[in-house]
């Protein structure tokens, strides 16, 4: 019954947090720029990748980009390229730039909008460089055009959320926690199918780290039968450091880790200094399974996205 009435306490604790962030919507989106843009100099694309974490960063969304379903993903168009005849001569450019957003996994644009913008430079480089920072990201045009872009990535949930759901609950089938938990951790908090999923993501947080100390325990338990040196326990030690205190069977890691700081003293080596993860009361448990979902992502390989037809 205590876990019941924690568990809602802790949903609606969120809840009251996401109405009283307005700024917030819970949205995930990537920054992308194409290899197919290669013309573009080095130092002119990481000012542009700045520009489009400033665009994305500036409307509330969180920056993710790391295998994010949701771009912003640019392309330049050289209007006309002049060259002075002053001394020295500088190159002057007009840049037709369009950012489009989209759903990269699916190859589906939700919008675009196209912005002119001029540099000057003493060089092809810097000329580029100066063009791009034109580009404002707190702009109405910007500002209008993000604001459409978060609006079907809303509705992409809202429409998409018995899917999501049947493909979470399928890894969950699988074992397959952390899976299910970078997918749930998408899901924007503005959207009505997150209401629908919080359950569903602290039972698959709460089967994660179970999963997860389990696999841990028994594998640091095996090192231990096999050797008791103090490579073993450093070994064995550090799987244990890293199981959530939330999990059911922490109370058993406990037990071991008490038994192998007992060892140690025996073996009288100064330098061992694990600790044991502490609950961080003030984390809610939703918060803590989107922080596992959205770090699996990331470790994950890099996504592909398709694009094709978008420029």
């Amino acid at each position: 019954m205590k876990k019941i009435i924690y568990t809602l306490f802790l949903i609606c604790s969120l809840t009251l947090v996401a109405q009283d962030n307005t700024n917030y919507d819970g949205i995930f989106m990537g920054s992308y720029i194409p290899e197919q843009m290669e013309y573009i100099p080095s130092s002119a694309k990481r000012m542009l990748g700045n520009k489009l974490t400033q665009i994305i960063t500036n409307k509330g969304i969180s920056d993710n980009n790391y295998n994010s379903r949701f771009i912003i993903t640019p392309n330049i168009a050289v209007l006309t390229k002049n060259v002075t005849p002053t001394a020295p001569p500088k190159v002057v450019l007009n840049l037709e730039v369009t950012l489009y957003i989209g759903d990269g996994i699916e190859g589906t644009m939700f919008t675009n909008e196209t912005l002119e913008v001029k540099g000057v430079g003493t060089n092809e480089n810097k000329a580029y460089i100066a063009a791009i920072k034109q580009i404002k990201p707190k702009s109405p045009v910007v500002q209008a055009f993000v604001k459409k872009g978060k609006k079907r990535i809303i509705e992409y949930y809202n429409d998409n959320c018995n899917l999501v759901i049947k493909k979470v609950d399928a890894l969950n089938g699988q074992n397959k926690f952390d899976d299910a938990l970078a997918i749930l951790a998408g899901v924007p908090e503005a959207s009505s199918c997150f209401n629908k999923i919080k359950a569903k993501m602290l039972t698959t947080y709460n089967k994660s780290i179970e999963y997860d100390c389990k696999t841990k325990l028994a594998e640091a338990q095996g090192i231990l039968a096999a050797n008791q040196d103090i490579d073993s326990i450093n070994e064995a030690t550090a799987l244990l450091a890293s199981v959530e205190p939330n999990a059911p069977c922490f109370s058993k890691v406990k037990s071991v880790f008490s038994k192998i700081a007992a060892r140690v003293q025996e073996l009288n080596d100064r330098d061992w200094n694990y600790k044991l993860k502490v609950l961080d009361v003030e984390k809610s448990r939703i918060r803590a399974a989107r922080d596992v979902g959205v770090a699996y992502g990331k470790n994950q390989k890099q996504t592909t996205y398709n694009v094709r037809g978008w420029y």
